[in-house]
């Protein structure tokens, strides 16, 4: 499982440390990551780590592993397509 602090961006509006946030994580046994869609800081990575978690989860089941093709998930590396916020702002409509 993954711990996932969001709006991390909102540094004066933070209710909970990073540290505390990482301490808690780890106690619990799951990984920790902080995101800001704002900054597009870390969204895909903690897609991409909740994925992963699911996957693995998935195949410590028995008979559901994802590479016999049960419909699982498949995590697909790739370069983000994302448009840089700047230029995103300027075509938009809204």
């Amino acid at each position: 499982f993954v711990l996932v602090g969001h709006k991390c961006d909102l540094v004066a509006e933070r209710a909970v440390s990073a540290e505390e946030a990482s301490h808690l994580a780890t106690t619990l046994g799951m990984a920790f990551v902080e995101t800001s869609a704002h900054l597009n800081l870390n969204v895909e990575l903690a897609f991409q780590m909740l994925a992963g978690s699911i996957q693995r989860a998935l195949g410590d089941q028995r008979g559901l592993s994802p590479q016999r093709g049960c419909g699982g998930i498949r995590l697909i590396p790739r370069q983000s397509s994302r448009t840089p916020r700047g230029e995103l702002q300027e075509r938009c409509q809204c």
